[in-house]
């Protein structure tokens, strides 16, 4: 891999990387000049100078760990050599570093690489290695000192973030990599304060009056207020704190029920069955509408709930645009899903919106001799008897039911909570209204119906069959109706 590579794939790499120059380390004892001395001595000269050279790097080793310490770097350390061509031949932890990571002693983590690898988090495991090879085959083009932060994983499988600094000690005469030492130290708790300081600024930016309780005794720190809530007598208690804002701003009709909602039981064991549990009202005081939420702040050791946060966010706006996008679809409804002639629903509806759902009963029904209608009173006359009819249909079911123009002269009446006795009565009752219906000038035309009906818990899909047989029985006698339970 070329070096532009590795640069690249470190920048992109897992965690956070970084590199600084060290403070060089040039006090060290010189080496003897061999071609000053007779060739005789060459052997002499050469051994001196190796054990100079190994006494130079104690020395600069000890530099460097007492540098490193003086960072206030001190939890935890790590020790690796290499030999001239960059291949690693030794890696060693310090004793605070088993103690950070809660492992006991050598036996519990020797002193090997794989041992490194195993306390990385499993599926940023490649990803923190390859940083690690990558910085030592381009060490030649880093600074000394390089910096990652980035997770480990614990003896019991707890997760903690840490930060290090890794020095380079390159050997003097063609500087290969001789050592890679570093140490590094728990930052979890300081990223965890980090993380609820933003999590605290991100509420009060949110939520425009919002504060942080104490489940223990329900004292609060406030977070972000408003003018109508520094209006409201304080109380060292959030509960009775919220009630008075209650009392102050929030419109009659939503007292009560958020007073009722205001219980800490009731919170609490919301929040940990939902996450989080809410409701809104109508502040007078600020002419808006506005959502309070509970949500939970913190959990103890134990798992219980430590702290709740409250949130009042103003919802007027989308409120408002929610109205308008209902209208918008109401309108929209109206133009594809209603039949111009009747006014009630059409099959499009039945065949986009409701054929799978489930139901109690559906009833097929068709106007009787409707060909003698139109013969009569003409196509108006007609068309006069089936808006009349789909009128009357319409006004004679819940609002949750529905009636829809199936074609021409055939209706279809679908209901989702109804008796077997119940509908029947329907359907008797709409055999004697159907009788009072005139149409125009042609007062010897009597509309009669004859009705099937489909009864049981079903699909509407699965019930349209058994509705048309009955409708088939009703047909050979006219003006009645049939019912088949499933």
């Amino acid at each position: 891999m070329d070096k532009e590579t590795i640069r690249e794939s470190i920048d992109k790499g897992i965690g956070q990387f970084a590199a600084e120059a060290s403070v060089l380390v040039e006090d060290t004892s010189p080496l003897f000049d061999v071609s000053e001395y007779p060739a005789e001595l060459h052997d002499l000269i050469n051994e001196c100078n190796r054990r100079i050279e190994a006494a130079n790097s104690k020395y600069r080793i000890a530099k460097f760990r007492e540098d490193m310490f003086a960072k206030g770097l001190r939890a935890g350390m790590y020790f690796c050599t290499f030999d001239r061509d960059e291949n690693m031949l030794s890696f060693e932890f310090n004793d605070e570093t088993r103690r950070m990571l809660g492992y006991d002693g050598l036996d519990d983590l020797p002193n090997e690489f794989d041992s490194w690898v195993k306390t990385l988090v499993p599926e940023e495991r490649d990803g923190i290695v390859k940083l690690f090879w990558d910085s030592v085959h381009i060490h030649r083009e880093l600074p000394d000192i390089t910096h990652a932060t980035y997770r480990m994983q614990k003896k019991d499988g707890r997760v903690i973030w840490v930060t290090g600094a890794g020095r380079f000690i390159r050997r003097p005469d063609d500087g290969s990599l001789e050592i890679y030492m570093g140490c590094y130290r728990d930052i979890t708790a300081q990223l965890e304060l980090e993380d609820y300081i933003s999590i605290i600024e991100a509420i009060g930016k949110v939520f425009n009056f919002s504060i942080y309780i104490d489940v223990n005794d329900m004292s609060y720190r406030m977070i972000s207020t408003n003018e109508y809530v520094e209006a409201v007598p304080k109380d060292p208690d959030a509960i009775r704190f919220l009630k008075n804002n209650v009392d102050v701003s929030v419109a009659e009709s939503f007292r009560q029920g958020l007073y009722e909602w205001l219980d800490k039981d009731k919170i609490l064991a919301a929040i940990e069955e939902h996450g989080s549990t809410s409701m809104e009202f109508y502040s007078e005081g600020a002419n808006r509408w506005f959502e309070g939420i509970f949500m939970i702040g913190d959990r103890n050791n134990d798992g219980s709930i430590a702290h709740i946060v409250y949130g009042c966010m103003d919802t007027t706006d989308a409120k408002l645009q929610n109205l308008a996008q209902q209208k918008k679809i109401s309108e929209f409804e109206m133009e594809i899903y209603i039949d111009s002639l009747s006014g009630i629903r059409n099959r499009k509806f039945l065949d986009e919106k409701l054929i799978y759902e489930p139901c109690k009963a559906v009833v097929m029904a068709d106007i009787d001799l409707f060909k003698e209608v139109n013969d009569t009173a003409g196509h108006q006359g007609g068309d006069e008897a089936i808006h009349k009819v789909a009128q009357l249909l319409e006004q004679s079911v819940r609002k949750d039911d529905v009636v829809i123009r199936y074609g021409g002269d055939e209706f279809m009446m679908v209901f989702f909570d109804i008796t077997k006795e119940d509908l029947e009565s329907k359907l008797s009752f709409l055999k004697s209204e159907l009788r009072k219906i005139r149409i125009g000038n042609n007062p010897e035309i009597r509309i009669t119906m004859s009705f099937g009906g489909a009864f049981g818990t079903e699909l509407v899909n699965n019930l349209i069959g058994t509705a048309d047989k009955a409708l088939y029985e009703s047909k050979l006698k006219r003006d009645t109706y049939t019912v088949i339970e499933i």
